[in-house]
C-alpha cells in the first residue's frame, strides 16, 4: 500500500514549482496523484462521504494558499496528509459525535483465491474491526490509517502527524499493542462464543455493540482463559484485517470542484525552487486564490501610478516649462500597460535643454518572474522500501508466496527480514536494494509445526528509516487418524468392536463399516474408557470384513486399516 515517492512523470518538487506558478495542468496533476488516497484518508476519519468531500475540497484552498510554507518540495505528500489531517480534526471537534450512516458500507474486495463462503466471512470481519475502530481517539484512528492504508512510514508519518519520527515509532507501537488487545477482543467475542461457556456467561446480557466496558471484561477474560487464548492466536490479526480494508472512491465530482474552484496566481520562485519565508518569494496581498481579473486589476493601477510619479518627478530647467507626450518609447514592460512615455519638450532657442540623469529618472523596473525549470542536479531521495503487498493469505494447500520489495526512493538502502512466528522463513533475510530496484522475498510456512485451523503469523523488513510488517495467514487441515478394529478371540454372537480414533480438533462421528457371509451394514460408534466401540450382531458365521470411519468438527474425514475376520454366529 506505499505509495511511491517517484511517481512516473513529473517530481513532487517540479509540481510545486509549477503551480507556485499558476501552472493549472500541475495543480490538476497533484489531485490526481494524491486525491482518491486523501479522500479516503478524510474518510477514515469523518465517516461520511460529503463530509469527507468537503475536506479534501477545502484542504486543496488551503494548500494553494500556503504553498509558499512548504520549505522542502519533496515532501509534498506528507505535507498534504497533515493538512488533510488537521482539516477532519476540525470538522470532527465540531460534532457533538460522529455520526455514522447505514450506506457507509465497506466495498467488497474481489479475491480469486478464496470461496464465496470465506469472502463474506472475510468481509464481515472487516466491517467489525473497522467499525470497532470508530472507538478510537481521533489521534489514534488518524495514525493506524495513515500508517496501515496510506503507508506513511518513518519521517513522513511523523510529519503527517505533526510529531518526530521516534515518536510516531512509540505511538505506532503502543497503538498495535491496544488494537490488537481491544479490537482482538470484539473478535473473539463475535467468534469465540460457542466454544467457551465462560465466555458465554461473560456476555450473557451483550448487545453487540462496542463499549470500552465489553472490550475490557472479554480482554480480561481472554487472558485468563486458556481456550480463548489459544483462539486469538490463531484469528486474523485486527491489525492485518485493517490493512486490508479496500480503498473509498473520491466521487467523480470532487476532482472537478477542486479545479474549479480554486484559482491559482504566479508567484516568483527563488533559486531555491520553493517560495515562502527565506525561498526568495514574492506573494501577492491576496494569496493564491487572487483570480485573472483581480490580477489584470492590480497591474493596471500599478501602470497608472508609474505614469503620475513620472509626470511628477521629471527634473526640468525650468519648473514652468511644458512637458508633452511621446508615443515613441514605451514607459514600461509592465503586462497590459500602454506603451507610451513622457519626455521634455524640445528646446527652444536660447535655452538649454536637460537630459535628465539615470538616477534621477523614477520609471519602474519591473522584476520578471522566471519560469520554474527542474534543476540540473536534482535532491535524491533516501532510500524507502515499499511492498506489493501486506496481507497474505496461504489458503489450506499453499505454503510459500512471493511479495515484491521496491526501492521507492534514489539511494541504495540496506534490509534486514525478520520472521515473527517459529513456522515461518523469509529469504533473502537481508540485502541492499539501489535506487529504483525491485527484488521479491520467498515466503515460506511449514505446515508441520502449526496446529489444525487457521495460524496467522507475520514478519517484519526493517531498513534504517523505518519498518514495514507483513501479515501471513494459513490453515490446516487434518483428518483424523483411526486405527485398525480389534476383537476379542474367537469372537462370536455380540461381537463388540473396539477402534482407536485421534484428531486435533473435536472428534464429530465414528462409525463402523462391516460386509460379509450375513450381508453389510453400518453402524454408530461410542467413547469409552477404552476407545470408540460398538457391537455387532452375528446370525451367519463367516469372514466378515470390519473399517471405521471418523469425522471431525471441522468436518475433516478419514477411513481405518479394514480388518477381515472370521466370525461365529450365535448358538442355535
Amino acid at each position: 500500500m506505499t505509495a511511491p515517492h517517484g511517481p512516473p512523470g513529473p517530481t513532487d518538487a517540479e509540481l510545486v514549482a509549477r503551480v507556485l506558478a499558476a501552472d493549472r495542468e500541475a495543480f490538476a496533476t497533484v489531485y490526481d496523484r494524491y486525491g482518491t488516497r486523501l479522500y479516503d484518508f478524510a474518510y477514515s476519519m469523518l465517516r461520511h462521504r460529503e463530509d469527507a468531500a468537503d475536506a479534501v475540497a477545502d484542504s486543496f484552498v488551503t494548500f494553494a494558499e500556503r504553498l509558499t510554507q512548504l520549505r522542502e518540495p519533496d515532501r509534498l505528500r506528507p505535507w498534504l496528509y497533515a493538512i488533510v489531517r488537521s482539516e477532519c480534526l476540525r470538522r470532527l471537534k465540531a460534532r457533538k459525535r460522529v455520526a455514522f450512516g447505514d450506506e457507509e458500507q465497506l466495498v467488497e474486495m474481489a479475491d480469486d483465491t478464496i470461496s464465496p463462503e470465506e469472502s463474506a466471512e472475510q468481509a464481515a470481519l472487516q466491517k467489525l474491526v473497522w467499525d470497532a475502530s470508530a472507538g478510537l481517539a481521533d489521534r489514534d484512528r488518524a495514525l493506524l490509517d495513515l500508517h496501515l492504508r496510506q503507508g506513511l512510514e518513518g519521517a513522513e508519518l511523523g510529519e503527517a502527524m505533526g510529531v518526530s519520527a521516534s515518536n510516531a515509532y512509540v505511538m505506532l507501537s503502543r497503538l498495535r499493542t491496544q488494537v490488537d488487545r481491544s479490537l482482538g477482543a470484539l473478535l473473539i467475542a463475535r467468534l469465540g462464543r460457542n466454544a467457551c461457556e465462560d465466555l458465554d456467561a461473560v456476555l450473557a446480557d451483550w448487545d453487540g455493540g462496542f463499549s470500552p466496558l465489553i472490550r475490557k471484561r472479554v480482554a480480561r477474560h481472554v487472558d485468563r482463559c486458556d481456550v480463548c487464548s489459544e483462539r486469538r492466536k490463531r484469528i486474523v490479526s485486527p491489525w492485518a484485517l485493517l490493512a486490508a480494508v479496500p480503498l473509498f472512491t473520491a466521487p467523480l465530482t470532487l476532482r472537478d470542484r477542486v479545479l474549479d474552484n480554486t484559482q491559482l496566481v504566479a508567484h516568483h520562485v527563488g533559486p531555491g525552487g520553493s517560495g515562502g519565508a527565506g525561498g526568495g518569494a514574492t506573494t501577492s496581498a491576496g494569496g493564491l486564490r487572487w483570480g485573472a481579473r483581480r490580477v489584470t486589476m492590480a497591474a493596471a493601477a500599478l501602470v497608472v501610478l508609474a505614469i503620475l510619479a513620472t509626470v511628477m518627478l521629471w527634473p526640468g530647467p525650468d519648473a514652468t516649462e511644458p512637458l508633452q507626450a511621446t508615443p515613441s518609447t514605451p514607459a514600461t514592460n509592465l503586462p497590459g500597460s500602454p506603451a507610451a512615455t513622457l519626455s521634455p519638450a524640445p528646446a527652444t532657442a536660447g535655452t538649454t535643454a536637460v537630459t535628465p540623469s539615470p538616477s534621477a529618472t523614477p520609471t519602474p523596473t519591473p522584476t520578471p518572474t522566471p519560469t520554474p525549470s527542474p534543476s540540473g542536479s536534482a535532491t535524491q531521495l533516501p532510500g524507502s522500501l515499499s511492498v506489493s503487498t501486506r496481507s497474505i493469505d496461504l489458503g489450506q494447500r499453499s505454503s510459500q508466496a512471493t511479495v515484491a520489495l521496491t526501492n521507492t526512493g534514489d539511494l541504495p538502502v540496506g534490509y534486514r527480514v525478520t520472521p515473527q512466528a517459529s513456522w515461518l522463513s523469509v529469504s533473502p533475510a537481508e540485502g541492499n536494494l539501489g535506487g529504483g530496484r525491485r527484488t521479491d522475498l520467498v515466503v515460506r510456512a511449514d505446515r508441520s509445526q502449526v496446529r489444525e485451523g487457521t495460524s496467522t503469523g507475520s514478519f517484519l523488513i526493517t531498513w534504517d528509516r523505518g519498518s514495514i510488517t507483513v501479515q501471513v495467514s494459513l490453515v490446516e487441515e487434518r483428518a483424523p487418524e483411526v486405527s485398525r478394529p480389534s476383537v476379542p478371540r474367537n469372537p462370536s454372537c455380540s461381537v463388540p468392536v473396539t477402534v482407536q480414533v485421534t484428531d486435533e480438533s473435536r472428534i464429530a462421528d465414528v462409525s463402523l463399516n462391516w460386509s460379509g457371509a450375513g450381508g453389510a451394514g453400518k453402524v454408530p460408534m461410542m467413547l469409552s474408557a477404552s476407545g470408540w466401540t460398538a457391537t455387532i450382531r452375528i446370525t451367519v458365521g463367516g469372514w466378515y470384513t470390519l473399517q471405521a470411519t471418523a469425522t471431525d468438527a471441522r468436518g475433516n474425514a478419514a477411513s481405518g486399516p479394514m480388518l477381515r475376520v472370521y466370525l461365529y454366529p450365535c448358538p442355535g
